[in-house]
């Protein structure tokens, strides 16, 4: 299908190409960065003084410079001076997959819509039901007759959670049904294995805990015991799956103090170390697979994610002091950081742009999240929703928080997923993007808005048609003077915005590097220490607790560097922050280059203003003191760029 999409749009013809795309064709990954590479601009605004913006913006329009407008009505409700001069062209999903039923087909997101057209397609058309059963083989590979054995359905639950990429609620249905057909899963819970990864990975580590107890007890499990359902013992390959399991975080390795009683095969599930300090030993062996894989190949945004999370979790491990961790490992995390710097600054200069443009379904920078959440509220998935902001929470941060939310919160539901952040990364450009739903570029080009950011959410949320009372902004404060409370439950509002910036005072204030942020971040977690985090968990539940829909975004995320020099740029930089420096002027940008080489110039990038240029160190170094360590942000790092989307739901007693 990318091939046939792409024909529609030759390169150097049409100046201006309008495109009805109602079932978001053009957001797939592949698609986008193919028509990015050759040369077009993909402009998507429903906002129509917002579009009158853009494409004033975009022009003058030329075979050079070439501009795709989409949008997911009629090409007749665009303003008609840019209908009258363009090139028009209609896209549905049955023009492609005209055998598939189209309802079904249209439950499908981009990412898996681009797997569908790599398959062969049926030459015959397919009833409902038969189209469940082809997409959930050719794009899921679901086969209920395959996953019969509790070692196939384990082992397709962990590709599939891996994945990350949800099977739609009438897919899932299907499968659930035909799956508990089968005697084997009568007493298993199907459905939340496949709809909550973390349910599936309790449930495995559960069943994998009473295999270790039994063995080291003697007993051999002759007959199922009530509880146990995945046989280990006596299932060589579900045996063979211990060692995928264990390296894929599915399965952490039990504690024990002696390996001798058990059987050979059960050793990659057990450890006479601390926990933790077998994760890590692990987390390195993949990320440096992972890095050898990602140097050899294109890979894509999933990729990425799927990285960031490991790299999340061990730099987490790495800046726990309780841990003996040797010199070997962190000489072998720090060549580590050495490769991926330059992988991931490269990929962000191929790949940023074309993401920028994929706001819906599926968000991919922080400024899509407003426009995500009213996509949410127009399908009837959301009524009232209260975003919370916490500035400078890492995806390593969100590693130490979430494990002790999720205890002390049973009946909390956690759900994660993965953001770009604005590049530059700092405060004012990216939180402002994140609450406005805006690019810098539409931020009129100024740095210290005019518009304050209590003003840009209401803005937001005044062009999706609610009345401004509806919606508020506020700072949080833990100030015990001052009670926060009363209008916090403020009735009237539907769509609040939180703004948390304690994770932000610990990293700036953690002098001794990311270890000083870490101890930190867990004195804030502990309930003992008189500034901790439970009063802001008691507001959620008060939230989840009154109907409201929680997210938590952040916007940016933070990493350790070095200083190795300030500049000295008398009136030239805008902001002089310690991972960037913004200049309006491009070369004034470039003469700082020169004395300072080993940095990259971020700019021309489709969100930030057409003047607008940052230089940022290109290492794991900062604008400081030669030989200052800081925890700071503004850079191209993966730590700064990538950062959690979160959300809660709340299981009903």
């Amino acid at each position: 299908m990318i091939i046939d999409v792409l024909t529609l749009f030759p390169s150097n013809t049409h100046p201006l190409t309008l495109v009805s795309d109602p079932d978001r064709l053009l957001v797939g990954e592949s698609l986008m960065a193919e028509l990015t590479q050759r040369g077009f601009q993909v402009i998507q605004e429903a906002d129509p003084v917002l579009l009158r913006h853009r494409m004033e913006e975009a022009r003058p329009f030329t075979t050079d410079h070439p501009i795709i407008l989409t949008t997911t009505g009629p090409l007749e409700d665009l303003p008609f001076d840019l209908y009258q001069d363009a090139y028009r062209i209609n896209l549905s999903l049955h023009q492609f997959f005209p055998n598939l039923a189209y309802p079904v087909l249209q439950m499908l997101n981009p990412d898996q819509i681009e797997i569908l057209e790599s398959r062969l397609q049926p030459v015959q058309p397919l009833s409902r039901l038969k189209t469940i059963n082809y997409l959930l083989q050719e794009v899921f590979n679901a086969v209920p007759g395959s996953l019969s054995q509790p070692y196939s359905l384990i082992a397709w639950l962990n590709d599939y959670h891996c994945q990350q990429s949800p099977l739609p609620e009438l897919l899932r249905t299907s499968l659930v049904e035909r799956l508990k057909e089968i005697p084997e899963y009568r007493e298993w819970n199907i459905e939340l294995l496949i709809r909550d990864s973390h349910a599936f990975e309790d449930f495995v580590q559960e069943q994998w805990q009473i295999t270790i107890d039994q063995s080291l007890s003697g007993k051999q499990i002759k007959e199922t015991p009530a509880g146990y359902f995945i046989p280990f013992s006596h299932d060589p390959q579900l045996q063979d799956l211990v060692p995928s399991l264990v390296r894929q975080g599915t399965i952490q390795p039990v504690k024990i103090n002696n390996q001798k009683d058990l059987p050979k095969w059960a050793q990659p599930g057990i450890t006479m170390i601390d926990v933790r300090l077998q994760r890590l030993k692990t987390l390195l062996e993949n990320i440096e697979n992972q890095l050898t894989e990602i140097q050899s190949g294109q890979m894509g945004w999933k990729t990425w994610q799927n990285f960031a999370q490991d790299w999340a979790e061990m730099s987490s491990f790495m800046a726990q002091t309780d841990l003996a961790i040797q010199p070997e490992q962190k000489t072998l995390f720090q060549k580590s950081i050495s490769n991926l710097d330059p992988i991931f600054t490269n990929w962000l200069r191929k790949n940023y742009t074309s993401l920028g443009a994929q706001r819906l379904p599926n968000p991919h920078h922080v400024h899509h999240i407003p426009h995500y959440l009213a996509y949410l509220h127009n399908l009837g998935n959301l009524h009232k929703a209260v975003l919370l902001v916490m500035d400078c929470l890492s995806l390593a941060d969100w590693q130490v928080i979430s494990p002790v939310w999720t205890k002390r919160h049973a009946e909390w539901k956690i759900k994660t997923e993965t953001m770009l952040a604005q590049i530059p990364t700092i405060t004012s450009i990216s939180r402002y993007a994140l609450i406005s739903g805006l690019r810098p570029a539409d931020f009129v080009g100024e740095i210290d808005h005019n518009i304050p950011e209590s003003r840009a959410w209401d803005l937001f949320w005044s062009r999706e048609g609610f009345n401004e009372n509806m919606c508020k902004l506020l700072p949080l404060y833990y100030d015990r003077q001052i009670d926060q409370q009363p209008e916090l439950q403020d009735p009237r509002v539907n769509f609040w915005c939180l703004i948390d910036d304690t994770l932000d005072k610990l990293a700036h204030n953690a002098t001794l590097g990311a270890a000083d942020q870490q101890s930190s971040l867990r004195l804030w977690l502990d309930p003992a220490y008189e500034q901790n985090s439970i009063s802001l968990e008691n507001l959620l539940d008060w939230y989840l607790n009154h109907d409201y829909s929680v997210f938590i975004a952040s916007d940016h995320g933070h990493v350790e560097a070095t200083g190795y020099g300030q500049p000295s740029e008398g009136l030239l930089a805008q902001t002089r922050g310690k991972r960037a420096r913004i200049y309006s002027d491009r070369l004034a940008a470039l003469r700082v280059q020169d004395a300072y080489p080993d940095t990259v110039l971020w700019d021309n990038d489709g969100l930030l203003p057409e003047q607008m240029s940052a230089l940022m160190p290109a290492k794991r170094e900062a604008f400081a003191p030669a030989g200052e360590v800081v925890v700071t942000h503004g850079g191209i790092s993966i730590e700064e760029v990538i950062v959690p989307f979160i959300q809660i739901t709340k299981e009903s007693k």
